[in-house]
């Protein structure tokens, strides 16, 4: 299985890229999944509705977050319904939307993706990211062995310290 993941799309610009690229690279590296982070898609901050679908609809399986979700109050309209659309999992579980998904390719191959946010330099009311994925893996490992990460943090460290973590 190949999959194929985006950091940050940031603004129109990143949205065009994804657009005009990605189908391109699904059909020419024969990419099964597709994984983004969207949470900067919409002026450099935020995600909307509209954004989602497009993104979705360029080719993205799976759209991951970060501190800016809320950026957009209209992303309210449809965190709870589009799940995959993530926002982080270490969240407070009263949050709106989910932090995982677990998608099924039509070759019946269960793949989970998990958005995690950072807390060193972050300024957002989150658990520890650490407990929330030490948590959720014995539930996800029930479904596939398959299991994506996006971590998105600003600290090195704090990225280092979760692959070492994960590993």
């Amino acid at each position: 299985m190949k999959i194929l993941m985006i950091g940050d799309i940031v603004g129109s610009p990143g949205r065009d890229a994804v657009r005009t690229i990605v189908p391109q690279i699904k059909k020419r590296e024969a990419v099964d999944f597709v994984v983004a982070n969207a949470e900067n898609a919409a002026g450099g901050t935020g995600v909307t509705p509209r954004i989602v679908n497009d993104l979705l609809g360029a080719g993205c399986d799976v759209l991951t977050t970060g501190d800016h979700i809320w950026r957009r109050h209209e992303v309210f309209d449809i965190i709870d319904a589009e799940t995959r659309l993530l926002r982080p999992l270490n969240l407070p579980e009263t949050s709106p939307g989910n932090g995982y998904y677990v998608y099924t390719s039509a070759s019946g191959v269960a793949i989970a993706v998990v958005s995690l946010l950072g807390r060193v330099f972050i300024d957002a009311m989150t658990s520890s990211p650490f407990i929330a994925i030490r948590e959720i893996l014995p539930v996800l490992k029930q479904k596939t062995n398959t299991i994506l990460v996006d971590f998105h943090a600003e600290a090195t460290s704090e990225k280092i310290a979760m692959g070492w973590f994960l590993d």
